[in-house]
Formats: structure tokens, C-alpha cells, sequence
């Protein structure tokens, strides 16, 4: 038994350190990926449900990523969605590109049929790399990750930070959103880009899965480094971080290029999963639905987006399916920012965050437990500093 050598005989406590990931949570995560692992074969590869469930693992990563910047380093950005689509817009573009090429469109031509439509008789030069479905990846990650840099040095370099930065990234989103619809000769304005195959299948939802888990252990190793501490206090107390030495802007540079590369990334798998892209899945709507699923979940919290994002779209296909609730469709919207006000005002932490804060209170005991506990501590410590000779035996130390 090793011995408090400061004075007394307290034995010293040992200090364990926190696993990664607690086993019990591994455990209950490997069920829940066995679960939609194996869908397809209980379900079938080309039901609804299995489609959804490749849809919200996307909308879940791209939550994750608004937690990254928002949860633990108080960056409140409106327009992550400008991420998500350029990812989901290039990968569409490399896929409708391709399948002209291999099926002729209604009009006979080996060109998109929006692009027919707008008089263009051929692919244009600067969508060349496009036709390689490699460079087409390699852009849609890297493109959004290169802007969101030039974001963050524009910005956070001049120390624009709280509503105004949620301001500008919201108008980003707006900017965007209408590039999308006015140049509908590449983008295929409101209609979107459809027709093009997708892959849809057992495979490729494999794929998305392992994304998944490499997106969340990468988030849990940052937040739980030592850069992930310094995120932390700059996103409580942005100033006292700077006083201390570390360079805010950089760090907030770097967290909002990993957040942009993850949303691009699940913008990615979700075009080649659904098979259609929107101007809506890059405008201010689609980024505000992702807050709101981050903070429904619980922010800083990692398992909190997966949960909002499941939770918030699965009441949407509930009411759309049911004979019953079908009219509550209508008003998703007005349902959406009711949900929003109700957990900002009465469960600001979000469902996880609100949990696991009942589960520490139960955990600490009563207030009394709390007390004694204290008192012990205390009375512990005054025996260990107590210098010698100064006490009587019998005698606590004053």
C-alpha cells in the first residue's frame, strides 16, 4: 500500500484514467450497427426503411460536424449546409455525367438533359475532371475544406466571432442557394440533379457505417485530446484562452476545416445514396434543421447529433406515414421551431446532455453524503499537514 509520505498514513489514492470509449457504450454501439448493418436482409435492399437509414447516418455526420464547432468550440454556424452541398452537388455532377455517357437522355444526347435544356451542346471544359469518379471525391472533400479555410482566415483572423460569424455563414448559405438556382445550366437549378444511378445497396450502406464510426472515434479522440481541452476553453472563455498563449483564430481555423471536411464527406455519400440532390440540401433551411437536431441530441456531447438527428427526422417520416398525423406534415416547419425554443428554455443540454447531468447528480449521492464527504476530506488533510509536535495525541489539529 503505498504511503501519503507528507506527513500521515492516508493511503494515496490511485487515479484511474478514462477510457476512449466505455465498454458499456461499445458494446451497445456494436448492437446498434449490427442492427443496421443487417437491415438490408430482414428489410430488403430496396425498401424505404433501408433508404432512411442511409439517409439519417449521412444527416448524422453532418450534425456531428455542427457539433465540432458548435458544441465544443461555440462556433454557431447557420451555414453548414454550404459544405454538405458542394460535396453532394460534385459527386452528383460525376454521376450524372457518367450515366449520360452510357445511357442517352430522353432527348438522344450523351449530355445532362438540364444542360440540353439551357442550350449547351456540350459538357463544359472545367467539369472534365468530373467524368473521373476518383478526382470528383477528391474535389467534393477538397473544395469545401479549402473554402471553409479561407472562411476561417477572413474571419476568425479579424476576430469575428458570436452572432456576426452565425450571420455571415447564414448568408453564405443564401449566397449559395441562388448560385445553385440561377445557373441551372450546370447545377440544374430547382429541379436539382435526378436521374442518375445511384448505389443504393447492402455495400455501400457497409460503407457508410464504417464512415460513421471513423467520423465519431476521430471526434472522440479530438475532443478528448489535448487540443480538443483547448477548444474547450476557448468556447468558454474565448479571452482567457488568448491570455494564456494559444492562438485562438488557428485553432478555430482548424476545427472548422475538420467540421467542413466531414460535412462535405457525408454530403458525398448521401448523393451517391439517394440519387438526387437539391438546391435545398446547400441552402439556410437544410444548416438550421442541423442545429436543431444537434441541439434536440445534446451538444458537446458526440452521441447527441446521432440521437437528435435519428430522433427529429424519424417524428418527420412517422407523421408523414401515418393515415392519422398526416395533416401535422404541413406544419413541419412551425413544429421544428416550436421543438428548438422548447429545448433551448427547458433543456438547453439536449436530451444526452440532460441525462447524463440526472445520472452525476444521482451519482454524487444526497446533500448530506455531499457534506460528510467534504468534512471527511477536509479533517484528512489537516492530520497530513499537521506538523509534528503540535498536536497532543487524542487531539485533532486546529
Amino acid at each position: 500500500m503505498a504511503i501519503n509520505l507528507a506527513g500521515g498514513g492516508a493511503p494515496a489514492r490511485k487515479v484511474r484514467r478514462a477510457r476512449l470509449i466505455p465498454v458499456w457504450a461499445l458494446i451497445l454501439g456494436a448492437v446498434v450497427l449490427t442492427l443496421i448493418g443487417t437491415s438490408p436482409q430482414y428489410a430488403g435492399t430496396d425498401s424505404y426503411v433501408v433508404g432512411l437509414i442511409g439517409k439519417f447516418l449521412c444527416f448524422a455526420i453532418f450534425a456531428l460536424s455542427i457539433d465540432l464547432i458548435w458544441g465544443f468550440t461555440g462556433i454557431l454556424s447557420l451555414g453548414q449546409a454550404v459544405y454538405f452541398g458542394i460535396g453532394a452537388y460534385m459527386v452528383a455532377l460525376s454521376m450524372k455525367l457518367n450515366y449520360t455517357l452510357e445511357n442517352a437522355t430522353r432527348y438522344g444526347s450523351n449530355i445532362p438533359d438540364f444542360m440540353e435544356w439551357n442550350g449547351l451542346t456540350e459538357v463544359p471544359g472545367f467539369m472534365a475532371p468530373l467524368l473521373s469518379t476518383p478526382a470528383a471525391v477528391a474535389l467534393a472533400l477538397a473544395i469545401p475544406t479549402l473554402l471553409a479555410f479561407i472562411f476561417g482566415v477572413i474571419t476568425f483572423k479579424r476576430h469575428i466571432y458570436g452572432v456576426y460569424c452565425a450571420v455571415i455563414t447564414l448568408a453564405e448559405a443564401l449566397i449559395l442557394e441562388r448560385f445553385i438556382v440561377e445557373y441551372q445550366a450546370y447545377t440544374g437549378g430547382f429541379n436539382g440533379i435526378t436521374d442518375y444511378s445511384n448505389l443504393r445497396g447492402a455495400p455501400f450502406l457497409w460503407f457508410i457505417i464504417a464512415i460513421t464510426v471513423v467520423c465519431f472515434v476521430g471526434a472522440r479522440v479530438l475532443t478528448h485530446s489535448r487540443i480538443g481541452t483547448v477548444l474547450k476553453s476557448i468556447r468558454d472563455n474565448d479571452v482567457r484562452a488568448e491570455f494564456m498563449g494559444y492562438n485562438v483564430a488557428n485553432y478555430r481555423i482548424f476545427v472548422f476545416c475538420i467540421s467542413a471536411f466531414m460535412a462535405a464527406g457525408a454530403g458525398a455519400m448521401y448523393a451517391a445514396w439517394v440519387g438526387i440532390v437539391s438546391f435545398l440540401d446547400a441552402g439556410p433551411v437544410f444548416s438550421v434543421e442541423g442545429v436543431i437536431w444537434t441541439a434536440v441530441g445534446g451538444r458537446a456531447t458526440l452521441i447527441g447529433p446521432f440521437i437528435g438527428a435519428f430522433l427529429v427526422r424519424g417524428l418527420e417520416f412517422v407523421l408523414s406515414s401515418s393515415a392519422w398525423l398526416s395533416w401535422l406534415s404541413e406544419y413541419w416547419q412551425f413544429f421544428m421551431g416550436v421543438l428548438f425554443i422548447a429545448v433551448v428554455l427547458w433543456i438547453p443540454d439536449g436530451i444526452v446532455g440532460t441525462i447524463g447531468n440526472w445520472v452525476r447528480k444521482r451519482g454524487t449521492g444526497t446533500l448530506k453524503q455531499i457534506r460528510d464527504d467534504q468534512d471527511r476530506l477536509a479533517h484528512d488533510r489537516q492530520h497530513d499537514w499537521d506538523p509534528a509536535g503540535t498536536t497532543k495525541p487524542g487531539q485533532d489539529p486546529v
